[in-house]
């Protein structure tokens, strides 16, 4: 005769247990929960199966503040330590979609040497493109404008060093990332991987500029920042979950509540897409022949960065900033001097 009762989960199937059983079963898992299930995930300790279990529970319940924390500190704990001499120049990281931007330029890498420009060492991060948009990387516009597809860590240090830029290309990095890749395209639909790989803090990071798309991102990215420890962060409604602002009416949150930032109302990004549309709209942005919406957008983000960096405490003063190094040549040279 078979015995009845309660059933038991053993091993990563109580953790999918944890977060998987409906609004009255599920919680949320704390700190040390969400980084053992990270890192479970990361060393192949839990099956694809359980992997595709776990990631799609998550979505569903949703990421608290905690989970993600947990969630990217397993990802830091996966990671080559990163070192470079910036000069005294305060690092700031940021992270935007790693499923890319499709619809318009992706503007990172000029916002990047933007900001630079003025004094700030920006440390860009992205993978191979991931579904389920597929979208252009930062990656794919490095590349566009002649530089490394792949960055090595070498190459990555490098370019911080010599031109206050970089770009970390995180499968190289961060063991066990790429592994999860086909996974989460077969998903097709995100996860909390694609909200806690943003908070990547390379190079020793403490300041951060986020990209969201959803309204009940910023408090969890905040709450998760702080937790890790972060000087400061602020969290972006960036084009297509980007690190880079919207022109026309820009929202940035931080901790303390949302930036006054200046408005260009009807301002909308160009509808042009793809590796080489967003390489020359890099260039055409610092060389200074294009100005409105991806001259606005460029500014808004730099400024954002040298207020992450406590370069600047006015946020409309550090988009002006920003416009200047646009002008006056300054953001050209250090594109030029990232590419080397």
């Amino acid at each position: 005769m078979i015995e009845r009762g309660r059933s038991s989960y053993e091993g990563f199937a109580a953790t999918i247990k944890l977060v998987g059983t409906g609004t009255r079963g599920s919680r949320d898992l704390t700190f040390d929960e969400a980084h053992g299930a990270m890192t479970a995930l990361l060393t192949g300790d839990a099956s694809d199966a359980q992997a595709g279990a776990f990631l799609m529970a998550m979505r569903l319940k949703g990421e608290a503040p905690s989970e993600l924390a947990g969630f990217a500190q397993a990802l830091r704990d996966a990671s080559v330590a990163l070192e470079a001499d910036t000069g005294g120049r305060p690092v700031v990281a940021c992270g935007g979609a790693y499923d890319g931007v499709s619809g318009t330029p992706h503007l990172s890498v000029a916002a990047a040497a933007t900001a630079a420009a003025c004094g700030a060492a920006v440390v860009m991060h992205c993978g191979a493109t991931l579904g389920p948009k597929r979208g252009v990387t930062q990656a794919d516009v490095l590349a566009g404008l002649g530089g490394p597809a792949r960055p090595t860590p070498e190459q990555s240090v490098a370019m911080l060093e010599r031109s206050g830029v970089a770009l970390v290309y995180t499968p190289a990095v961060t063991a066990g990332w790429e592994r999860l890749r086909p996974l989460r395209d077969q998903i097709g639909v995100r996860g909390p991987l694609h909200a806690a790989e943003r908070l990547q803090g390379f190079f020793g990071a403490r300041r951060f500029v986020i990209g969201f798309t959803h309204s009940p991102y910023p408090g969890r990215i905040l709450g998760a920042l702080a937790a890790l420890g972060a000087q400061r962060s602020v969290a972006v409604r960036g084009v297509e979950g980007s690190d880079v602002a919207r022109p026309g009416r820009p929202t940035a949150i931080t901790d303390a509540g949302p930036l006054e930032l200046p408005e260009q109302l009807g301002h909308r990004m160009p509808p042009e897409g793809g590796a080489e549309a967003s390489a020359a709209a890099t260039r055409g942005v610092l060389a200074g022949d294009l100005n409105g919406p991806v001259e606005q957008a460029v500014a808004l983000s730099a400024g954002l960065r040298l207020y992450a960096a406590g370069l600047c405490e006015d946020p409309s003063e550090a988009t002006e900033r920003g416009r200047d190094a646009l002008r006056d040549g300054s953001a050209a040279a250090a594109l030029d001097a990232l590419l080397g």
